[in-house]
């Protein structure tokens, strides 16, 4: 669900806010130590995550991803020094006005599914995994036998659906639906949707449809390939034992992933500006459309204005 408000009632006040910055990245170090010191004369500044009320973090979707899998009852406030994700939406250059809104309880907080996996054999749980944005089922690269196919049986609803041999098969969050979900043919599920989508990658079947699946939907894949497979959840941590006959039970864990927004953006401007969506030549919008709210309405209707690339017009981003 997205928490939206029409009326003026405003988010708590934060009280104490933790910073991280990827290192890896030494303009958003830098901009850690800064902000750090702005947040201290304040004193809203807190030095570890598990103290704080918010998480402000300076890299990329993956950032933003590690630290709601180490606090993920702290909802997350991404600054943008990525490259292609949707999870860091604050522009390094809005920094300031973004937390000054948050100290000021002028923001949304986004709240999504997160994904639990249990990985059976002969009975017996083996691993437990959680993801906040996918799981992967991956075939490996064998040495001295190049590259094996996966061969997965799925379930939907206790529903056998269909046998699928290929390089193995998603399931993503609606946070994860524009990652390797996306890349792989699968839908973008929109923020809060409570829904997963389940992405087979390059299957070797005209049956290659990619599901949308509620929440509450149980998903179960048994493992009938003849080599080993990977099972990698957010890209960060994996179990590279996934064997025949083993079998993968999918469903909604309790937890929730929580990621900090705010009124004025808009996920769908983001994506279009993102992956520099052009409006057709000659088509521009017609003008008819009227949303019953005129704030949301400005914000719409900015998110639709063209744009060079790298340039995101107003109430997309940040």
């Amino acid at each position: 669900m997205v928490q939206r408000r029409t009326s003026p009632r405003l988010s708590p006040k934060p009280r104490r806010l933790s910073v991280i910055a990827d290192p890896s990245k030494p303009e958003a170090v830098q901009l850690r130590e800064r902000m750090e010191a702005w947040l201290r004369e304040r004193e809203v500044y807190s030095e570890q995550p598990c103290d704080a009320e918010m998480q402000v973090v300076l890299g990329g979707d993956g950032m933003v991803v590690r630290a709601a899998r180490s606090h993920c009852e702290i909802p997350v406030l991404g600054i943008d020094f990525g490259q292609f994700g949707f999870l860091a939406h604050v522009p390094p250059s809005r920094w300031e006005t973004r937390l000054k809104q948050v100290l000021q309880g002028r923001y949304d907080v986004r709240v999504d599914s997160t994904i639990r996996v249990e990985l059976e054999r002969d009975g017996q749980t083996v691993c437990s995994l959680w993801a906040v944005q996918d799981v992967v089922f991956h075939a490996f690269v064998v040495p001295g036998g190049g590259q094996q196919m996966a061969l997965l049986e799925l379930y939907i609803d206790n529903k056998y659906l269909n046998p699928l041999p290929g390089d193995g098969l998603i399931v993503a969050t609606s946070p994860g639906s524009s990652a390797y979900n996306l890349a792989a043919g699968g839908p973008v599920l929109a923020p809060g949707s409570q829904t997963f989508a389940v992405t087979p990658i390059c299957a070797h079947t005209p049956m290659r449809a990619s599901f949308s699946v509620a929440e509450s939907t149980p998903i179960t894949l048994i493992q009938l390939g003849r080599f080993p497979i990977s099972v990698c959840v957010d890209g960060q941590e994996s179990f590279d034992d996934f064997s025949p006959n083993d079998v993968a039970h999918i469903a909604a864990d309790p937890r929730r992933f929580q990621l900090v927004t705010f009124p004025d953006t808009s996920f769908y401007g983001r994506f279009r500006q993102r992956f520099n969506y052009r409006i057709r030549p000659g088509y521009p919008e017609s003008g008819l459309f009227h949303h019953h709210d005129a704030r949301h309405n400005a914000a719409s209707m900015a998110s639709t204005q063209r744009t060079s690339p790298g340039t995101a017009p107003a109430g997309t981003i940040g």
